[in-house]
């Protein structure tokens, strides 16, 4: 292992991974999921989060708030710079120099340069037109970790199925890398063990279980962290 590890990748290592995607960029909220249990966050830029229903402003319109995130918290942070629209060039070395552990964005959104930021672990994003060659060849590009955006949107807020689990089993092994299932569907704290047990290896909350107010978020990262803190711990 390299003297500095990254903490996102190292800690995927370490155990399954709960991860909070904040509905707002807002210190509070992300206070609030650290100490509820969270073991890393996701902020974000430049996009209308379809599951939480918010629009996130630019760099330079959400940097402050988010240097006041990231020097409040110990844990790692990640950063969704956008969606169709990203950062303009003149904005990414100030980015890159902020502190971030990994920046999370869908394969059809990640412009080729971000493959060679070192100082971030690569989340790559996959929807459901997914196929194993198609995820093999993101990781030969160098992506390290897979999230699995893979339901479609007419079944958001639905109950996690069997069907569902079998579909991310197969991803797991197409992937040979970590895996994390975002709340695309309203997955409850005692359905871990079964996202566990496919080999999923960590999952990231958002609004769809989390609302968009505090006391919401403190309930919910509390009780998906006690659901997760129940799980066996890999073999060392």
């Amino acid at each position: 292992m390299s003297p500095n590890p990254n903490r996102l990748l190292q800690a995927l290592e370490e155990r399954f991974l709960l991860l909070v995607s904040i509905p707002r960029n807002d210190l509070t909220l992300a206070r609030a999921a650290a100490e509820a249990g969270a073991d890393a966050i996701k902020v974000h830029l430049n996009c209308q989060h379809f599951a939480s229903g918010t629009c996130f402003g630019s760099w330079s319109e959400e940097k402050a708030v988010i240097a006041e995130i990231r020097k409040a918290l110990e844990i790692p942070l990640g950063i969704v710079t956008g969606a169709e629209e990203l950062p303009c060039d003149e904005d990414l070395p100030e980015i890159r120099r902020a502190g971030f552990d990994f920046w999370d964005l869908f394969a059809h959104h990640t412009p080729p340069g971000y493959l060679d930021w070192p100082e971030m672990a690569h989340m790559v994003a996959v929807d459901p037109t997914w196929t194993p060659e198609f995820v093999q060849d993101l990781v030969g590009l160098g992506v390290q970790v897979i999230e699995s955006s893979i339901i479609p949107r007419p079944q958001y807020r639905t109950r996690l199925t069997a069907a569902d689990l079998t579909r991310y089993a197969a991803l797991v092994r197409s992937a040979r890398v970590p895996v994390v299932v975002p709340t695309q569907k309203a997955v409850r704290p005692d359905e871990i063990q079964y996202l566990h047990r496919v080999g999923v290896r960590g999952l990231a909350i958002g609004a769809v279980v989390t609302g968009h107010e505090v006391e919401g978020l403190r309930a919910a990262v509390g009780a998906f962290r006690q659901a997760i803190d129940a799980l066996p711990r890999p073999a060392r």
